[in-house]
């Protein structure tokens, strides 16, 4: 993985990014900077825009969280030594926002198999 993040759009209050079919996937300025405040997220950071255009795997799925069901698609980016894992929400009106993103490292790729629930909504050939 020695990707290198494309320049992001903006609307002034959430960065938006572009999924394989062309959909905005945003996520607010403020929870994207937090999120940044992980050094494990800001090392595998450059694979995310690859994974939402070319992703490996597309999973939907609906679970209910303190009452609450919220539904959402994961995408999977996977590489020789990393599996990429990005999370967005779905929301009634079919907005999609970037809530997660986390990897796997080759000694836990096992874990990341657990995460491959719902169903399935794209597979490309794994590498």
């Amino acid at each position: 993985m020695s990707h290198k993040p494309r320049e992001i759009l903006s609307d002034g209050e959430n960065l938006i990014f572009e999924d394989y079919g062309k959909r905005k996937v945003m996520i607010n300025e403020n929870d994207y900077m937090e999120l940044m405040m992980s050094t494990e997220k800001r090392a595998i950071r450059p694979a995310l825009e690859e994974c939402l255009k070319n992703p490996s795997e597309v999973w939907w799925n609906i679970e209910e969280v303190d009452g609450e069901k919220y539904s959402y698609y994961k995408y999977f980016k996977f590489y020789s030594n990393l599996i990429f894992i990005a999370l967005v929400l779905i929301d009634d009106n079919w907005n999609f926002e970037l809530n997660n993103f986390y990897g796997y490292e080759k000694d836990d790729f096992s874990l990341a198999e657990k995460e491959r629930i719902g169903q399935p909504i794209r597979s490309w050939k794994r590498p």
